[in-house]
């Protein structure tokens, strides 16, 4: 079965104005640098995204991203896609955005994705970096993320 074409973005393009995000075409690459606000050209993601996991789920994906320190220019389709996936895999992890956020602070995601990009292909196929992302992230977040909940359970 063929997947759904996406065309009505309106969702997408509202949430991202609430969270000063410039959405452009998925043809244009982002620009980075210091005086760059946060841009994505992952509106069609961001849509499936609310399609299928709700507005409030995008939302902590796309401040998880804004929000946190030097990770404006990380809003790739793959990088939204991982932290989506986590969010999924861990719904704990999206209640406690406000530690998430802090944890992935210290995380650098543009040489997280560089790495991702680099990554091993299939049948010499390009990587799938969103898969490699999701799994990079979530060795690096289990011990400040979960380290309560291990506590608890040892005592």
């Amino acid at each position: 079965m063929p997947a759904e074409k996406i065309t009505d973005t309106r969702q997408a393009r509202e949430l991202c104005d609430s969270l000063d995000i410039t959405c452009l075409p998925g043809n244009v690459p982002i620009r980075t640098g210091p005086t760059s606000g946060a841009q994505t050209n992952a509106e069609v993601t961001i849509q499936k995204m609310i399609n299928l996991h709700g507005e409030q789920h995008a939302w902590a994906v796309l401040y998880a991203l804004t929000q946190s320190e030097n990770h404006h220019c990380d809003l790739t389709r793959d990088m939204i896609g991982a932290i989506s996936d986590l969010f999924c895999r861990f719904p704990d992890w999206r209640e406690r955005l406000g530690e998430f956020c802090d944890a992935l602070d210290i995380v650098d995601l543009s040489s997280l994705r560089e790495i991702a990009r680099r990554g091993p292909g299939i049948d010499g196929r390009s990587p799938k970096q969103r898969i490699l992302l999701a799994g990079y992230l979530q060795v690096l977040l289990w011990d400040l993320m979960e380290m309560d909940e291990q506590r608890e359970m040892v005592a």
